[in-house]
């Protein structure tokens, strides 16, 4: 009897874990789509960030919640309870709530670019989490389904291809295969900004998308992302120069003269538009390169001109006063 009530009393012992451990999970009355919002994802053996890791998700991976913990959990700034899915591979694993959506097929464009979007404002991502924001881009202009998701989807892809750009080192660092890879793919995509290090997005590639759905709503803020695209430049102190790397910002006005940024560009080539470009369009003499650019920045500046005209900003105005001070051509 003794050697019963020995052996009743260690199993019981031996159920005490897995009871609690059912105790710690709340089943779910019906399975819940949820999608990944973070690159790499770790599906971990229990709700806890301690726990051993399974296998990381990629960007944008859908799964099936079929439990959640008991109680909420806090990561960083994010609380949330932990689900228990099953994951792509047929095995189940707990993943953080904080960084899942919950998904319908219904709703997936939709979704797909709300991750999309907050990925790239996201800060410290490195070159892996940036190609997968890449590649979530790139898959989702082949899932769209109409004219004006797949222009979004298309800036995306090249806002995303920008941002990936951004993680290279500059070229003097050294060179590293994934990096050797990369370039050679996008080579014709990208320029190597030799004063900042890395590569920046060619502008060209947004101002032609703006040319193909120039006449889609979305053409605007694709304008836009073109007038602010960062290019290579070593202006340091000269204001010429300056006004010359903002330049886009009148292509936009000229295309969208009442757009959604026509009064922020107003302001900026306000500010731009110092004492010291309007001396330098107004002066005589010089040499060759003095003269050529003296007569870019005219030009540029009447084109300037062209543009304000057509916009009803009230911005405009302060913009048109410092025009009136440049003298004409003779």
């Amino acid at each position: 009897m003794k050697c019963h009530s020995v052996i009743f009393f260690t199993l019981a012992i031996l159920a005490v874990p897995s009871l609690m451990a059912q105790q710690g999970e709340i089943k779910l009355d019906a399975p819940q789509a949820k999608i990944t919002t973070v690159s790499a994802m770790r599906a971990r053996t229990a709700p806890q960030i301690s726990a051993e890791e399974i296998r990381r998700l990629k960007l944008g991976t859908v799964v099936s919640a079929i439990a959640r913990s008991e109680n909420q959990d806090t990561i960083g700034s994010k609380t949330d309870y932990w689900y228990r899915v099953n994951l792509p591979d047929g095995d189940t694993g707990w993943l953080f709530g904080g960084l899942l959506l919950d998904y319908t097929p219904e709703k997936r464009q939709d979704v797909l670019r709300q991750i999309i979007e907050d990925r790239l404002k996201a800060e410290n991502t490195d070159f892996a989490d940036r190609q997968e924001i890449y590649n979530l881009a790139v898959s989702s202009i082949k899932e769209a389904k109409d004219v004006n998701t797949r222009a979004e989807f298309e800036l995306l892809k090249l806002l995303a291809l920008a941002n990936w750009a951004q993680t290279f080192a500059n070229e003097r660092s050294g060179d590293k295969s994934q990096y050797q890879e990369w370039r050679t793919a996008h080579a014709a995509a990208v320029i190597p900004n030799e004063f900042g290090g890395g590569y920046n997005l060619r502008s060209k590639l947004l101002w032609d998308l703006e040319a193909k759905y120039h006449r889609l709503p979305i053409a605007d803020r694709i304008a836009w992302a073109a007038a602010e695209n960062p290019q290579p430049s070593d202006c340091e102190g000269d204001e010429v120069c300056h006004f010359f790397v903002f330049s886009p910002a009148i292509k936009y006005l000229s295309l969208h003269p009442n757009g959604a940024h026509a009064a922020e560009a107003l302001k900026n080539l306000n500010e731009l538009l110092t004492d010291g470009v309007i001396k330098t369009a107004n002066s005589k003499g010089g040499d060759q390169y003095a003269v050529k650019q003296r007569t870019d920045l005219r030009k540029l500046l009447a084109s300037l001109r062209l543009a304000v005209a057509k916009t009803s900003a009230a911005e405009k105005t302060e913009v048109l006063k410092k025009l009136k001070r440049i003298t004409a051509t003779r």
